[in-house]
């Protein structure tokens, strides 16, 4: 292989996309939609997408310090499950010397709901609600207390100087953010790759100077390498912008509820990188076969809504089996998500990216065999 020319097809690859602004724009466009969307659309997602899925059998367990037996909640709270047709709560009464204890039953998914009530002389003054956000039992129920109690009485503080999440994190926030990130990501990704390879290759061929390229002493592998060079540091360029982009606005999509730790960063960029190879080598070997550009757009074009299906099966179907991450696309979808929720199952990321790097690597040698066919070359 002469390095020497695939050199220069690099050269002219990448003076033609970034002396254009119109495949600029297809470039960097993608990651400034990604930042506005989640910016400015978190608070109607937030409002749209509830997650309740608690069956009406389920028996909310609350837990209430002893000073509140006999009291006036808990007929009230019976009431209001017995009126929306849940399941009857299963109450239980601690000492209040035992409230540390009561918490750690509450981190550990023992309990749904942990309150204590603060009298003096009496008179209720305070009233403490602890629940696990991790949990959506207990999120759900923590959002119903407030008005429950005002029922009950008058007069009092509500969680005043407490971090009332005992769980960490939000089940509300991180099902929105694994539901959004999947889909918006990939699709826009995807989006910004199908701009660029269909001109790449079959635009070459309507203008003629593919078939002119190989009549020259290029071998076709060294044309397949030089174009698939220039794309895939495109597309890594392009991925790193969107990266940071989606990365610095998900906070905004939720209210800044969610904070991605150091290893997720890094987790999320070599699975951007990962699918943007795949995206690249896919898209150019069907830019390959096609016979015009407008063809190839033709069959990457409706792949798009394929692409924003899958990125949203992981919300509703398990695929976080090791199984799952030897099929691509999802796989990296699922990582995404594990990613928003803080979870790290770093065999499943690792062949989620090995994974498409082979599928990738598939499609640059079917795409060197499509320069061998003049049939291919000619269109």
């Amino acid at each position: 292989m002469n390095f020497g020319r695939v050199f220069a097809v690099f050269k002219k690859e990448m003076r033609r996309f970034f002396t254009d602004k119109r495949m600029l724009a297809a470039l960097f466009l993608p990651g400034i939609i990604i930042f506005l969307f989640y910016s400015f659309l978190g608070n109607a997602l937030t409002s749209l997408f509830d997650g309740s899925s608690i069956p009406e059998t389920y028996s909310y367990k609350v837990a209430i310090n002893e000073e509140e037996e006999g009291g006036k909640f808990v007929p009230i709270l019976e009431s209001y499950f017995s009126s929306s047709g849940q399941q009857a709560p299963t109450i239980t009464y601690y000492e209040a010397s035992t409230l540390e204890k009561m918490k750690d039953e509450l981190k550990g998914g023992e309990l749904d709901s942990l309150l204590f009530f603060g009298f003096e002389d009496g008179e209720l003054s305070k009233v403490e609600a602890y629940y696990n956000g991790e949990s959506e039992a207990s999120e759900t129920l923590y959002s119903a207390l407030p008005s429950l109690i005002d029922l009950a009485y008058k007069t009092y503080t509500f969680n005043d100087g407490i971090e009332p999440n005992l769980g960490g994190s939000s089940f509300t926030e991180v099902s929105i953010l694994g539901f959004i990130l999947p889909m918006i990501t990939i699709s826009l990704l995807y989006s910004s790759v199908i701009a660029v390879c269909p001109e790449s290759i079959a635009g070459e061929k309507e203008r003629g100077t593919l078939l002119s390229m190989l009549a020259t002493p290029i071998r076709p592998v060294e044309l397949s390498a030089g174009k698939l060079l220039s794309l895939s540091l495109i597309s890594i360029v392009s991925g790193a912008w969107n990266a940071i982009c989606t990365l610095l606005s998900a906070p905004s999509l939720i209210g800044g509820g969610i904070s991605i730790a150091p290893a997720g960063y890094a987790l999320f960029f070599f699975v951007i990188l990962s699918l943007l190879m795949l995206f690249v080598s896919s898209a150019t070997f069907i830019s390959a076969i096609s016979k015009s550009t407008k063809e190839a757009n033709g069959y990457l074009g409706p792949l798009t809504a394929v692409m924003m299906i899958i990125s949203i099966i992981p919300s509703f179907v398990d695929v976080s089996g090791i199984g799952y991450s030897f099929v691509p696309f999802l796989s990296s979808c699922q990582c995404l998500k594990l990613i928003s929720s803080g979870s790290f199952d770093l065999l499943y990321f690792g062949l989620s990216v090995l994974t498409n790097l082979v599928f990738a690597l598939a499609f640059v040698f079917l795409t060197s065999l499509s320069f061998r066919s003049e049939r291919m070359v000619r269109g």
